[in-house]
């Protein structure tokens, strides 16, 4: 509007002004650009009508334009057949917008002046004019940025032309249209499809974010802007012509993993909203049958996507039931190979039975906090039936809460033990399965602790995927709750993916009861590189339910030397305490959950914490992932002990409610691997680890009046 203010007369510009009030909304008025430069060239155009179907009545006008040679002609029917269609919906309807005359959205706003953030690094750019460089990336400018691919890989993911629709579908004001199309815009004239698979940085063409802007942010434009009059009949045939060139493209340079179900996801969001291409039936059993022979290659047996990163778990589930959502919108579902949708409700039960107190998920390989209420309310669109699906996405007003509590992944290698299902519950987890097939940590027999409901006993995740010395440290061993042997990290392989995909339930144990849950798995790989095996390392975990935690750690060296060994344990708070007497630790926050971490055999053991250190190394932080701040501090407590043949640690976990101050007394050995603790309520607990790794543990409890109290022995054989 501003150009046509310089261009006219205040009398001229006052009746484009009116004439485009009256016709706002009318699909059949929306005007061409004359005010911008053609970026379809004949060779475009050609290709693009040669790409459709125009043998339907609707579509005649577009024939016979074609037909006499008449593109522009042609372009202007086709705009007009897009904005008067109504056989495809989508999430909203562009006729039917929502207003709000309060609707304010920061990302909508700066985004219309050309300020924009990349990925996972909130350092936002503002690009001139609306004319962005898709191959910029800030993190290799801004002081002091670790540098990260990501920023400019994601700013081609365009999620800020998501704000950008609901501000105009909220608002009808034209800015927002106007500056979306000049990006899109920018982005057809940087970027041509190319002829090979550019998967390398710089690129805007990675499939992974091909797939995830046509499953999103371009559809949602589509549609948002529609009926805009910045909208117009060339930008339309630019915009399906740019869809044609990403569905060759995906259709032809698919990839694997979790990046494969984000590609077919976009390929059918494609030729299930322009059916009117030729090869859309063809990208639509391509996406759908590409991702049904994925649910037995990715995803195993008990659910686990054979990443084990349970975040992108969910980015895998939702792309490959992204079809079946978007063929039940548009009314395609009989197309779907059988048994598509029934083949992932067991992916649902992984979310369910691996679930924290919080509604999250452990952050293992590479995950985030997954909001699994929301996960499994989505799910009931095709699992209505189950109850506890319900239970979960309504926070416990439908359904029921499972029946089972505790739950096994045998070819994950997850085992989580709970109290029950409350949020206020007691939770642990140990990771004894292999490293997983990408996104992958070096955390083997990695163990977490939510006490009465708080994420405690935490792994962070990893972090953003920068190029830095803190996501090294929380990728690697030193920054999870891992035993390191010498000062050496784990180094389990990472080159043959399938390798690391379990073909069979791992070699664990597993025992649950009513009373009792017992894991125990083992790690015999490298420390320091993949082919020095210094010791072997077995842990063995007791939870006697509902509030005591046993770890027992065994590391038997493969040579006569003496061996440093380090146990870490990494809590969620900077307020905690070492009581000298006993060296428990115990976290201090007040108003809030806590934890005692007593070692039961302190001969010859190293006690000490640390929080936000930075030399000489790295402890005692939280390296959140795609968070301000990033870098938290939090607590390391490191137990480390030395010497020749096979050595022993025992550490036991007390979750303590709000308030409730150190329980423990004293802690006395009473013979190798066995120790009592004394209890500030008067009951005693005797806890024996049976000194083979492949033998079990022993708790007794002793109440106060002398009774006994609880009493279990666990994991003495094999299942």
């Amino acid at each position: 509007m501003t150009m046509w203010r310089f261009r006219f007369g205040p009398l001229a510009f006052c009746l484009i002004g009116l004439l485009l009030f009256v016709g706002m909304g009318r699909a059949e008025d929306a005007p061409t650009s004359a005010a911008s430069s053609s970026l379809m060239t004949p060779q475009m155009q050609q290709e693009l009508f040669d790409a459709l179907d125009l043998s339907g009545d609707a579509l005649q006008p577009v024939r016979d334009a074609v037909a006499k040679g008449d593109y522009a002609a042609a372009e202007h029917a086709l705009a007009q057949y897009y904005r008067n269609r109504t056989s495809v919906p989508w999430t909203f309807d562009p006729r039917h917008p929502q207003r709000d005359v309060a609707f304010k959205d920061p990302i909508a706003e700066d985004a219309v002046n050309g300020k924009v953030v990349g990925g996972l690094v909130p350092l936002p750019h503002t690009f001139p004019g609306n004319k962005i460089d898709w191959l910029y990336n800030e993190t290799l400018v801004a002081p002091g940025a670790p540098h990260n691919f990501e920023w400019q890989w994601q700013l081609c993911r365009m999620d800020f032309w998501n704000h950008l629709g609901a501000a105009y579908r909220a608002t009808g004001d034209e800015k927002y249209a106007r500056a979306w199309v000049q990006q899109f815009r920018s982005f057809v004239a940087q970027n041509p499809v190319p002829d090979h698979v550019e998967n390398s940085a710089p690129s805007a063409w990675r499939t992974i974010e091909c797939g995830i802007r046509m499953s999103g942010s371009w559809p949602n434009a589509f549609y948002s802007f529609l009926l805009s009059p910045e909208f117009t009949d060339e930008d339309l045939a630019l915009y399906l012509h740019a869809c044609l060139g990403h569905a060759h493209y995906l259709a032809k340079y698919r990839t694997t993993g979790n990046w494969l179900t984000m590609e077919m996801a976009g390929l059918y969001t494609i030729g299930a909203l322009y059916p009117e291409f030729k090869e859309a039936k063809t990208w639509r059993a391509q996406a759908a049958g590409q991702l049904d022979d994925e649910q037995t290659r990715q995803f195993l047996p008990d659910g686990a996507q054979f990443e084990l990163s349970p975040g992108y778990h969910n980015v895998a589930l939702d792309n490959v039931m992204t079809i079946p959502r978007l063929a039940k919108q548009v009314g395609r579902l009989d197309e779907l190979p059988a048994g598509y949708v029934a083949g992932m409700e067991r992916a649902f039960d992984y979310d369910l039975y691996l679930m924290t107190p919080d509604r999250s998920l452990p952050k293992f390989n590479d995950s985030w906090p997954v909001g699994i209420k929301g996960v499994l309310h989505k799910a009931l669109d095709f699992f209505p039936g189950r109850a506890e699906y319900q239970w979960v996405g309504s926070d416990g007003k439908d359904g029921h809460a499972p029946a089972e509590t505790s739950h096994a992944f045998p070819w994950a290698g997850f085992y989580a033990m709970r109290s029950g299902w409350e949020r206020d519950a007691n939770y642990g987890v140990l990771r004894a399965g292999p490293i997983g097939y990408g996104h992958c940590q070096q955390d083997k027999l990695d163990f977490l602790i939510w006490p009465y409901g708080r994420e405690l006993l935490f792994s962070s995740g990893g972090g953003s995927y920068e190029q830095s010395k803190w996501r090294s440290y929380a990728t690697d061993t030193y920054g999870h709750n891992c035993v390191i042997v010498d000062g050496k990290a784990q180094r389990q392989q990472t080159r043959d993916r399938m390798a690391n995909v379990s073909k069979a339930p791992i070699d664990a144990r597993w025992e649950s009861t009513p009373d009792h849950d017992f894991a125990a798995g083992v790690y015999d790989q490298g420390y320091g590189n993949e082919t020095d095996r210094i010791a072997t390392q077995t842990r063995r975990v007791l939870f006697l339910k509902p509030d005591i935690f046993v770890v027992a750690d065994t590391l038997a060296p493969n040579d006569a030397a003496s061996h440093a060994y380090q146990a870490r344990w990494h809590l969620l708070t900077t307020q905690s305490r070492i009581d000298k007497s006993t060296n428990t630790l115990v976290t201090t926050d007040p108003g809030r959950p806590n934890l005692a971490i007593v070692p039961l055999l302190p001969d010859g053991l190293e006690v000490r914490s640390a929080t936000a250190q930075t030399e000489p190394e790295l402890l005692g932080w939280n390296v959140c992932k795609d968070l301000v701040p990033e870098y938290v501090p939090a607590t390391t407590l490191l137990h480390t002990r030395q010497g020749t043949g096979v050595q022993n640690f025992l550490t036991l976990f007390l979750p303590l409610k709000a308030g409730e101050p150190n329980p423990v007394t004293s802690v006395k050995s009473t013979g190798p691997g066995a120790a009592l603790v004394t209890l500030a309520d008067g009951r005693q607990l005797a806890v024996t680890a049976d000194l083979n790794p492949s033998g079990g543990l022993e708790a007794a409890e002793t109440l106060a009046d002398g009774t006994p109290g609880r009493h279990v022995k666990a994991g003495e054989s094999h299942p």
